[in-house]
C-alpha cells in the first residue's frame, strides 16, 4: 500500500491554501507509528516540565493533543497527519508518504569537488535532529566561551537553533530535500520553504512566522526548540562571538542560511 504527500514544485507550493503539515492520511492510524518514539517524546516532555499533561495520556490522546491525529474536514475521516508521519513514523512509511525527504549533511573542505564526509538522514524528524547535531559536533570546533561565570557551548546554542529551524520550517510537500554543507569558515543550509517573503532577512526587524506550527509546537514540548522569535535572536547574538560575523539569512522558495564558524586552529578570547 502506498501513501503519498502531494509533491509540488515551488510555484504550485505557494498557491496551496494551507500548511501541508495538516494533510490527513485516513489509512495511516496510530498503530502504524513507532510506539518507542512516542514514549521517548513523552519522556522528553516530562523531563522538560514536571507534571506535563502528556505523562498521563495514552498514545492516541497524546497524538490528538499534539494535533497529529485529526479529522479531515472534507471527508470526515480520521487519520495521522503529514506532521505526525514526519515526526513519529517508521522510515519506510515516511519515504512512502514523502519520497523526497532527506537531509544531506556534507563536509567539504579538502575535497571541494565531492566531499570529505557525508551523512544522508532520511529518518523521522526526532532522529534527524540528533543526526544533524552529531554531524556538527563531529566537524565543528567548540571554543572556550564564558557567559558570566559559566561556560557556554556556542556551537551547541547556535546549531541547536539552526537544526530545529531546518526541520520545523521545511515544506514537506516540496520535491526538494534539505542540505547542510560545512565549508572552510562557514556552514550553509538550504531548505525548501513556503516563503512569507523574499530576500535577505534582517533579524532586528524580521517578523516571526511559523511555517509548520504543529511541528514547531511539538518541538517546543520536547525541548527541541525555543519560543517563536527567540531562537533567531539567540542565533544573531552568539554568531558574532562564535564566527566573528553575523549570519546571512535569505528567504525564498529555498530558505538559505550562511553561518560563520571558526576553524579548529583559531582561538577565542
Amino acid at each position: 500500500m502506498t501513501y503519498r504527500a502531494d509533491n509540488v514544485n515551488a510555484p504550485e507550493q505557494r498557491r496551496q491554501p494551507a500548511s501541508s503539515e495538516n494533510k490527513v492520511f485516513p489509512r495511516i492510524q496510530p498503530r502504524h507509528l513507532r510506539a518507542d518514539l512516542i514514549d521517548r517524546c513523552r519522556r522528553l516532555a516530562r523531563n522538560g516540565r514536571g507534571g506535563h499533561p502528556w505523562t498521563d495520556m495514552d498514545d492516541i490522546e497524546l497524538l490528538k493533543s499534539a494535533g497529529l491525529f485529526q479529522t479531515d474536514p472534507d471527508t470526515q475521516q480520521q487519520g495521522i497527519t503529514l506532521a505526525g508521519v514526519m515526526l513519529l513514523a517508521p522510515d519506510n512509511l515516511i519515504l512512502q508518504v514523502c519520497p523526497n525527504h532527506r537531509t544531506d549533511l556534507i563536509l567539504r573542505k579538502v575535497d571541494t569537488e565531492r566531499y570529505d564526509d557525508r551523512d544522508l538522514a532520511r529518518v523521522n524528524l526526532i532522529e534527524s535532529y540528533d543526526r544533524i547535531l552529531s554531524f556538527t559536533d563531529k566537524h565543528l570546533p567548540d571554543p572556550f566561551y564564558l557567559e558570566g561565570d559559566a561556560r557556554l557551548s556556542l556551537r551547541g546554542v547556535i546549531f541547536r537553533e539552526v537544526t530545529s529551524n531546518m526541520l520545523i520550517h521545511r515544506e514537506y510537500a516540496s520535491r526538494e530535500g534539505s542540505r547542510m554543507i560545512i565549508e572552510y569558515g562557514r556552514v550553509i543550509t538550504e531548505n525548501p520553504s513556503r516563503p512569507h517573503g523574499f530576500g535577505p532577512l534582517d533579524p532586528a526587524t524580521a517578523t516571526p512566522f511559523s511555517k509548520n506550527p504543529v511541528i514547531a509546537a511539538f518541538f517546543r514540548e520536547i525541548q527541541r526548540a525555543d519560543e517563536l522569535g527567540s531562537g533567531l535572536r539567540k542565533l544573531t547574538r552568539y554568531s558574532k562571538a562564535y564566527g566573528r560575523d553575523n549570519p546571512q539569512l535569505t528567504e525564498g522558495d529555498i530558505f538559505r542560511a550562511i553561518i560563520p564558524v571558526p576553524e579548529f586552529s583559531e582561538r577565542r578570547n
